[in-house]
C-alpha cells in the first residue's frame, strides 16, 4: 500500500463497463459541484468497447486511468484503483451517478469531524431523474427477510420497510447509522478501512458492498448516512440490455448465496436459496407464467 498523500483529501473512484455517456455525465458533474475539497478521480476501467477509453484520455486527461483489458467484477476493479489511490478519504462513485450538490465537501466534513471518528462508511440520500427517492441503504440479509418476500411481509408491511427489507427509502434529515450503504456511493475511511479490509473478491457482481459492511459493524465500526449529501441515481443505467437478465438473475442469486455462506454458513445459505426457489414456485402456480420457473431453475443452479 503506498502512503496516503496528504496533499489529496479524496480519492474518488470509478469502475466502468461500457458506459461512456452516464460516467461522463458523472464526471462532469462532479467538477461541477464539487468545491472547497482537493481530490484526485481514478476510473477502473473493464475493458469497455464503447469508447470510454477514448473519451476519458481525451475530454478529462488529468483522470487517473485503469485499463484492465477485462472484466474483472465490481469489488476487484474497486480494490486495483484504491491500491493506487493517495486520498485520505475514497469515495467510490457509481457511473450512474450525478450530484445534486457539493455532496464530497459534505461528507468529508462530516468524515472530517473527530466525535465522527468511529464511522468507517457514510453514504449520501438517492434520488432519480424526476426527485423521486431510491433506496439508499438496507437492512442486512436475514432469513426473515427471505421469508418476509414469500408474501407474508403484507401482514407487517411497515415493520418490514423500515427494520426487514435489504432497500430502504430515507425520508428524513436526520443523519443515521444504517446496517449498510447503497453501494452506488460509499465513502470510505481509508484508516479504518485498511484494518477491516475492502472487496471480498470472491463476489463478482452483488452484495460486496454488503458484506464489506458486515464487516464494519462486526469490527465495532459505523455506516452513516448523510441525507443533506444529494446524488441521483439512474438505478440499473449500466444494464440496458434485455440479454443480461439471466446473468445478472444468476449473479444477484450466487452473490447472495456466497454473502450467506460468509456471515451466516453454508446451512442457512442453502435454506435462503431454497427459499427463493419456493418463492418462484409459488408464483409460477398463481399467475401461471413459465417465466418464474425458469427464474426458480437459474436460482436453484446459483
Amino acid at each position: 500500500m503506498e502512503e496516503v498523500n496528504k496533499m489529496i483529501d479524496v480519492s474518488v473512484i470509478y469502475v466502468n463497463y461500457n458506459t461512456k455517456e452516464l460516467l461522463e455525465q458523472s464526471l462532469i458533474s462532479l467538477n461541477e459541484k464539487t468545491i472547497g475539497v482537493n481530490y484526485e478521480v481514478i476510473v477502473s476501467d473493464n475493458g469497455s468497447q464503447d469508447g470510454s477509453i477514448e473519451m476519458i484520455e481525451n475530454n478529462f486527461p488529468n483522470i487517473v486511468l485503469i485499463k484492465n483489458n477485462a472484466n474483472l467484477g465490481f469489488g476487484k476493479a474497486n480494490n486495483k484503483a484504491i491500491e493506487i489511490a493517495k486520498g485520505k478519504y475514497l469515495f467510490l462513485l457509481n457511473t450512474d451517478t450525478y450530484l445534486i450538490n457539493n455532496a464530497v465537501k459534505i461528507m468529508y466534513d462530516f468524515m472530517n469531524t473527530i466525535h465522527n471518528k468511529d464511522v468507517a462508511c457514510c453514504g449520501g440520500d438517492l434520488f432519480d431523474a424526476e426527485g423521486k427517492r431510491q433506496a439508499a441503504f438496507g437492512n442486512f440479509p436475514s432469513i426473515l427477510d427471505a421469508f418476509s418476500q414469500l408474501g407474508f411481509f403484507k401482514f407487517y408491511k411497515k415493520y418490514y420497510e423500515k427494520y426487514i427489507t435489504g432497500g430502504v427509502l430515507n425520508y428524513d434529515s436526520n443523519i443515521k447509522t444504517v446496517d449498510y450503504l447503497c453501494g452506488a456511493d460509499m465513502f470510505l475511511r481509508r484508516s479504518l478501512m485498511d484494518m477491516v479490509g475492502y472487496f471480498d473478491e470472491d463476489f463478482f457482481l452483488y452484495f460486496e458492498e454488503t458484506e464489506m459492511s458486515y464487516r464494519i459493524k462486526k469490527a465495532g465500526y459505523e455506516s452513516v448516512i448523510i441525507p443533506e449529501a444529494k446524488i441521483v441515481h439512474l438505478e440499473g443505467g449500466s444494464q440496458n440490455s434485455e440479454k443480461i437478465n439471466v446473468f445478472k438473475i444468476n449473479q444477484f442469486a450466487k452473490s447472495r448465496r456466497i454473502y450467506f455462506e460468509k456471515t451466516r454458513g453454508v446451512v442457512i445459505a442453502n435454506f435462503v436459496k431454497y427459499i427463493f426457489v419456493l418463492q418462484n414456485v409459488i408464483f409460477f402456480l398463481l399467475k401461471r407464467n413459465t417465466t418464474y420457473l425458469k427464474i426458480a431453475k437459474i436460482i436453484n443452479k446459483a
